[in-house]
């Protein structure tokens, strides 16, 4: 009767055949087909197409991220550009006015050896002391902001005071709005940096940063120092009660930047040993 069946009936019932007696043959012998060496094999012929489809997925990541790049450093750059216009008009008002120019500040790297104080490190021990020319008095910073100010020099080590020290304070200004205050840590309620002595007039928002103060007397202008979270009135009732957030990560300290302090002028007739 198949010769009555036209060709391609003929050609599909064969090719059913095939798979009803390959199907039998596989229940029948599934227990003694080498499984590994199938896999072997498998693996072996599809391993080319899966390093293609590795090499195209890794080409295509690198291309976004480099199109991520470019556009970054566009941004980057026109940022600089504006800042370099305004770091010379900065410059000419203030040749006007004969105030001294800004001056760059230099930075020593240093590794943070340890950390002490509970719950929020208080000091921590730096890798370079008088030896590598660190002073008493001088700054220490991450990438991130300020860090706290050098208090002990010894040869080769030196050791920190953070901003989390009850007794360390620092003198700070609102970004933009100029207002001043006394950064200080206080433990009680509550343990958290607050921005002290800022009257109730002066308008301060959360969000706001804050910067090193030029009327600090310890510390270089301009350096991050933290942002504001919560700005109400004290419980006085006199000033206002301003929490910061420091900039820098205090208590994953690992590497960090000295930086010298300010040049003190000299007291009138000499002294130049005090």
């Amino acid at each position: 009767m198949g010769g009555f069946l036209p060709p391609a009936e003929r050609r599909s019932a064969a090719l059913l055949g095939l798979l009803a007696a390959l199907s039998l043959l596989l229940l029948l012998t599934g227990d003694r087909i080498p499984l590994g060496a199938l896999r072997a094999a498998g693996a072996w012929v599809f391993a080319p197409f899966d390093r293609v489809v590795l090499v195209a997925d890794r080409m295509s990541a690198a291309w976004r991220e480099n199109q991520e790049l470019h556009e970054r450093i566009t941004r980057l750059e026109l940022e600089n550009a504006r800042l370099r216009e305004a770091g010379v008009e900065n410059q000419r008002l203030r040749d006007s006015l004969g105030l001294p120019a800004y001056r760059g500040m230099s930075l020593r790297p240093v590794e943070v050896l340890a950390l002490s104080g509970e719950p929020m490190p208080s000091s921590a021990t730096l890798s370079a002391g008088a030896r590598q020319g660190v002073r008493s008095g001088d700054a220490v910073v991450t990438s991130d902001g300020l860090v706290g100010r050098i208090g002990e020099v010894y040869a080769g080590l030196s050791r920190v005071t953070l901003l989390t020290d009850p007794d360390a304070a620092v003198t700070c200004e609102v970004e933009s709005t100029g207002v001043q205050g006394v950064l200080r840590y206080v433990t009680s309620p509550l343990p958290r940096l607050l921005l002290t002595s800022v009257p109730l007039s002066d308008t301060v928002r959360a969000g706001q940063r804050l910067f090193t103060s030029g009327l600090s007397m310890r510390y270089p202008r301009g350096i991050p120092v933290g942002r504001v979270t919560r700005a109400g009135r004290d419980p006085g009732g006199l000033t206002q009660e301003i929490e910061v957030e420091p900039a820098a990560r205090l208590p994953r300290l690992r590497h960090a930047f000295v930086v010298p302090g300010p040049e003190l002028p000299l007291p009138a007739g000499g002294g130049g040993g005090r």
